[in-house]
């Protein structure tokens, strides 16, 4: 009998107190930390990350090191930075190091990181494409199921999993440049001005990894080849931005830009860095659906994880 049509037994014995969570977690990721992974990892780093980065570095640090000053034209940041998401004007970016007031300030790291969004599906859909398809076509949730782990337990574990990638070109490289101009700017008050960063940028990496995760996950439970879901995942982001862009410019409304994921994800984090969103963005009942979507592509993933248990 093949293995995917074997029943699993639930675990009897004693149960230790320590969670399996973590170590599935470890397991998942380690197994998946193949050379071409950091290869990929660092070619998406490389741009914003590294580019914003070497900026940042040479106008805090090259003050006192290299005599640089800032170019002209910089005192003022623009009132709403999401206009200009797709413009990367090293000018506009220095200048938020200058502004004065925390809004301006944050608004440097919302622009990098939501140069990312791109970063934020490919990464985890060619990591981890496979894991539930590989579990589904090989049978090994009967043998997780087998052990003393829970359905829930067992799903939590592949969305941190999937999170961790997410985090990976998103949220960390973002706090690593906000501890860089901390540590370099000349202002001793940037600290103060910015002390909310750290939690906007965690907070906006989670969302980005609710959906990166929610998409990665459902893709993988229907689709058994590994392959094939991440070339979904990353087809369907283009074509996503390909619509959005074509539908707002054909009737002329800037509401279709939701379509784009590039400018629904960066737009509906903007708030916690103190953006004011446009009035064809500005609407009260965008936060519903990005988080009803997400919670309903895991709950059809909660459905598809199941095996077959035999009580006789």
């Amino acid at each position: 009998m093949p293995v995917f049509e074997q029943g699993y037994r639930p675990f009897e014995g004693e149960l230790a107190r320590r969670s399996p969570v973590p170590a599935a977690v470890w397991h998942n990721v380690r197994t998946r930390l193949r050379w071409w992974i950091w290869v990929l990892t660092a070619g998406l780093l490389m741009y914003p990350y590294v580019v914003w980065g070497v900026a940042v570095f040479l106008f805090t640090a090259g003050q006192a090191l290299f005599g640089i000053t800032p170019p002209g034209g910089m005192a003022t940041v623009p009132r709403f930075a999401y206009e200009s998401a797709g413009d990367p004007d090293p000018t506009k970016l220095l200048a938020m190091l200058t502004a004065s007031s925390p809004r301006g300030a944050l608004a440097l790291y919302w622009t990098i990181l939501e140069q990312a969004s791109l970063a934020a599906i490919v990464l985890p859909a060619v990591a981890c494409g496979g894991i539930l398809a590989s579990d589904r076509a090989t049978g090994a949730m009967q043998i997780y199921f087998a052990r003393p782990v829970t359905r829930f337990q067992y799903l939590l574990s592949k969305i941190l999993t999937v999170s961790c990638f997410t985090a990976l070109v998103t949220s960390l490289p973002t706090l690593f440049i906000w501890g860089e101009t901390v540590a370099f700017h000349p202002d001793g008050d940037f600290l103060l001005r910015t002390w909310m960063a750290p939690l906007s940028i965690i907070g906006a990496g989670l969302f980005y990894a609710l959906w990166s995760s929610s998409i990665v996950l459902a893709l993988s439970s229907v689709l058994r080849r590994p392959a094939l879901a991440s070339i979904c995942a990353i087809f369907g982001y283009f074509l996503l931005r390909y619509i959005g862009f074509l539908v707002s410019s054909s009737l002329d409304d800037k509401t279709w830009r939701l379509l784009d994921p590039h400018y629904a994800l960066g737009g509906i984090v903007a708030p916690l860095f103190g953006l004011e969103l446009p009035d064809w963005l500005a609407t009260p009942w965008l936060p519903v659906p990005s988080l009803l979507v997400p919670l309903a592509l895991l709950f059809f993933v909660w459905t598809r994880v199941r095996a077959v248990e035999v009580t006789t």
